[in-house]
């Protein structure tokens, strides 16, 4: 009788509060089910050929058909948005750079940036533009939150609201249930067949790091299908307008004074400090060119994130009137901003006297690239101080999307060996690094290849002992036949040892380096006895 009234009065039910209620699954149509199958056939090439197969070929292919899975999934009713579009196709071509540079600064760069991007271009899809500094920040903060719902991404793929086992389910359960008898009749096959343990022997090598990387693959794929079926359903987190109406100006414009005054007094002192590089010669005392550069690149950084920090804060926090910040505020804003590209200038110049002395390095042409992405950081900065329209955040990712894709572009990696080597023989660098040409990886490889000819014979041996090093150690598997040197070696048998030569791990410096290698033995084929001496005598 009780179990009938608590049925019947709805009242006596139990009634979960509302943040402890569970949460509804997705209804999932064809179209969403075969999203997913496909994101995770993609994420599993994206780990294996991608994440594990070297960020070249394969990284570059999985991860622009991951791009065109989403876009094809959210184009459908979704919303075009300019500012979306133009990160998507950065993003794109920042996929491309993995074909171009071995550089791995601008490989974990071209990563992030092209990622961010491509949340940029996706949310712009579903939610249209993003308004304000604020607005295109909350959009990572909204797809970070689709990961709460990849309990429900599992269940919705699984089953239905009522229970009911759908037919990806029905094919895993089938799947699964296949694993015992593969356990019993594979090994029996192998050992009734030699060619069918050969063929399994070929398709299986390494088989425990393929099973990892298919794991991690897996563990991808349901972050992309949380993130897929959240966004297209609305249920990420949601922006909240603030109540907060700022400080009182006067705490601000007293804070940012005192700031203000004590730069006017440092950059007074070191005038001549900063701006002896602008006329290309050192301070007096004692200090070179490296130390000279490098102190006034750290100081730099530290200033411009500081000096970043601050007019963020000063502006948000401020109180406006129609949106602005009153007049006093503006003007403190835009001289620290000043002051701040002034140090910028001044660090690029040092860096550009380091070079001439020196030569270039990948780290001084990647720095120097930094400080112009902050340049026109705070460009835009300064510029928000009196143009509300100025978007400081799609600045910053637009330029840094832009600033990648022209390092891997032009392949800082190649423009460092060769400008060096360049230098050398023009007579601007008395001598050429042979190590730093090599740690360049592939692109360095051509430019020691042509100093094995040098009139110094120092600098010729020493290029010809890396060569060596290329052939017998770094760049093919080790020339030893029953744990002996071989007393010689062909480009044939070069070929059949070529270290990484999958296709999925091609990029056009690796294909030239090799190339390079190749045609030295050709036209020098005494060299490859020499080898082992070479590399263990020098």
């Amino acid at each position: 009788m009780d179990m009938e009234n608590n049925q019947q009065n709805p009242s006596t039910q139990t009634q979960w509060p509302a943040p402890y209620a569970p949460k509804p699954l997705f209804e999932l149509s064809k179209r969403d089910i075969t999203f997913a199958i496909c994101g995770a056939v993609i994420s599993i090439f994206l780990s294996v050929l991608g994440v594990f197969g070297g960020f070249a070929l394969g990284y570059a292919a999985t991860a622009v058909c991951m791009l065109c899975l989403f876009a094809v999934y959210f184009a459908k009713g979704g919303k075009v948005c300019a500012f979306g579009i133009v990160c998507g196709i950065l993003a794109l071509a920042n996929a491309a750079v993995f074909l171009c540079t071995s550089n791995g600064s601008v490989r974990f760069f071209g990563v992030v940036v092209s990622f961010l991007l491509s949340l940029v271009c996706l949310d712009g899809f579903i939610n249209g533009k993003s308004i304000g500094n604020r607005g295109t920040a909350y959009l990572f903060f909204r797809a970070a939150s689709t990961v709460e719902h990849i309990d429900i991404t599992v269940k919705s793929l699984f089953s239905d609201r009522n229970g009911n086992r759908k037919i990806i389910g029905k094919v895993l359960v089938g799947l699964l249930c296949a694993v015992p008898v593969l356990i019993v009749v594979v090994p029996l096959l192998l050992n009734s067949d030699d060619a069918f343990r050969g063929m399994m022997d070929r398709m299986f090598k390494d088989t425990g790091k393929t099973i990892f990387k298919t794991i991690v693959g897996i563990m991808m794929s349901v972050f992309v299908a949380s993130y897929g079926f959240s966004l297209k359903t609305g249920r990420t987190a949601k922006e909240k307008e603030g109540k907060f109406a700022g400080l009182e100006n006067a705490y601000i414009i007293s804070f940012l004074s005192t700031i203000s005054v004590c730069y006017m007094l440092y950059l007074f002192s070191q005038l001549a400090y900063f701006f002896s590089a602008f006329k290309g010669f050192l301070p007096n005392g004692e200090i070179t060119y490296a130390q000279y550069a490098r102190k006034g690149f750290f100081e730099m950084c530290v200033i411009a994130v500081i000096n970043l920090a601050l007019v963020f804060i000063a502006m948000l926090l401020a109180k406006k009137q129609n949106g602005k910040p009153c007049h006093g505020i503006k003007v403190l804003a835009t001289f620290i901003g000043m002051f701040t590209l002034v140090i910028i200038a001044t660090a690029i110049s040092k860096m550009v006297l380091y070079i001439g002395e020196y030569g270039m390095t990948v780290k001084r042409v990647t720095t120097s690239t930094f400080m112009v992405f902050l340049a026109v950081v705070f460009i835009s900065v300064i510029l928000r101080v009196y143009l509300l329209k100025i978007n400081v955040v799609k600045t910053a990712l637009i330029t840094a999307g832009c600033v990648v894709l022209i390092l891997g572009a032009v392949n800082v990696n190649r423009v460092c060996a060769e400008y060096n080597y360049k230098s050398y023989c023009d007579g601007r660098l008395d001598t050429v690094d042979i190590e730093a040409l090599y740690d360049l990886g592939y692109e360095g490889v051509a430019y020691i290849v042509k100093l094995t000819d040098d009139k110094h014979q120092p600098t010729a041996k020493e290029a010809k002992r890396y060569l060596a090093g290329a052939y017998l150690r770094d760049y093919f598997d080790d020339m030893r036949a029953d744990g002996d040197w071989r007393e010689s070696f062909t480009v044939e048998d070069l070929q059949k040892r070529e270290k990484n030569k999958e296709f999925y791990r091609f990029s056009l410096p690796k294909d030239k380096a090799y190339d390079a290698l190749y045609t030295y033995l050709e036209e020098h084929p005494d060299f490859d006895s020499r080898c082992p001496n070479l590399l263990i005598y020098g």
